[in-house]
């Protein structure tokens, strides 16, 4: 879908678009390069349309690319493997845990050096002076604020006096095209140049709690109907009033078939074991039970290894006759995420 908006980047589509020039830390999230750390997933905000799962609102879980982690070290070993050039912080509210915050933007700051990019959401609900300049000395290096209420533009107001590149991301809510207006205006009297507008996304979360309130998702999509319409107007608004900020509008497909995949595909081409095939965003290996003399010959061979009562190897080795088991396909994350599992001997290419 083409919308006539001059200058606008992008077509709305799977990527989004824009009008003017995008965050640093979305340059780098299109490319797949931002690892994302879950903080927490404690905040003191009711957002009706919180979109994080059950599993994850209110409790205090540490996330590194949806792999639960222990430490700063699992952390920095995730973005090590995933090739990231820097991370988003996110919850629930990062401040909420703002000692783990702190430890997680020092450590990867020590351990890459100053241009390895940090971007941090929060509503500002909990932030002051002193934690934005504690936030700013571990080395953040950008803030984006989700607009709740006045705290929200208190924390603005005080992060304009410091050197982080500020922003504002809010979900692009059907019906409140006055409301969205409202803040790029305010924005733009601050001196606040970029903001963000997701699309209002259908959730485990939070699935209940639009439908109640007369949202509704566009066929097949988790994505609300009209959030991408909302978006676009105050984009063309923007551009018609001649107001000097930047609006980018990220739909809610771009995480999983773009931001998920390079990043998968970055991490699989970095962890790819001797017997697994990379095929784009995964990784395929075989696992079968064959001759005890044919699995002693491919063991022997380096060429597979012994998995209890399977041989492990790789996708390409020519099986004899007698094999049996499957070709599984797997994310490459740490452990493995199985996805698929096509039975031996009816696979394509293979004897």
């Amino acid at each position: 879908m083409s919308v006539p908006i001059p200058s606008l980047k992008g077509d709305c589509g799977d990527i989004g678009c824009w009008v003017g020039d995008l965050l640093p830390g979305c340059k780098l999230c299109m490319e797949g390069k931002k690892t994302v750390v879950f903080v927490t997933g404690v905040c003191p905000e009711r957002c009706y349309y919180c979109p994080l799962s059950p599993w994850r609102k209110g409790r205090d879980v540490f996330f590194a690319n949806n792999s639960e982690v222990e430490s700063v070290e699992d952390v920095i070993a995730e973005s090590v493997v995933s090739g990231s050039e820097g991370a988003g912080i996110t919850g629930g509210d990062p401040i909420a845990r703002l000692d783990r915050t702190l430890e997680v933007i020092r450590a990867l700051k020590e351990f890459y050096g100053s241009k390895y990019h940090i971007h941090l959401y929060t509503t500002g609900i909990l932030l002051n002076q002193r934690k934005l300049e504690d936030l700013i000395s571990a080395g953040l290096d950008e803030l984006r604020i989700h607009v709740t209420g006045l705290h929200s533009w208190r924390a603005i107001q005080e992060a304009l006096k410091y050197p982080v590149t500020l922003g504002i991301e809010n979900p692009s809510i059907p019906g409140q095209l006055r409301t969205l207006k409202d803040i790029v205006i305010k924005a733009w009297e601050l001196g606040v140049r970029y903001i963000n507008l997701n699309e209002l996304e259908f959730s485990e979360g939070n699935y209940t709690s639009l439908y109640m309130r007369g949202f509704r998702p566009l066929p097949g999509s988790v994505a609300a109907e009209g959030s991408m319409d909302t978006a676009v107007e105050v984009m063309r608004w923007v551009v018609e009033e001649g107001i000097d900020v930047s609006i980018h509008f990220c739909p809610a497909v771009y995480k999983d078939r773009h931001q998920f995949r390079r990043r998968m595909e970055l991490r699989a081409m970095r962890t790819r074991l001797p017997y697994e095939e990379v095929s784009g965003a995964t990784v395929k290996w075989l696992r079968v039970r064959c001759p005890r003399s044919f699995e002693d010959m491919v063991v022997l061979a380096d060429a597979g290894i012994r998995d209890g009562e399977y041989v492990i190897t790789h996708p390409k080795v020519k099986l004899m006759e007698g094999c049996v088991g499957g070709l599984l396909e797997a994310y490459p994350t740490t452990p493995r995420r199985v996805l698929n599992e096509t039975p031996y001997p009816h696979i394509s290419g293979q004897p």
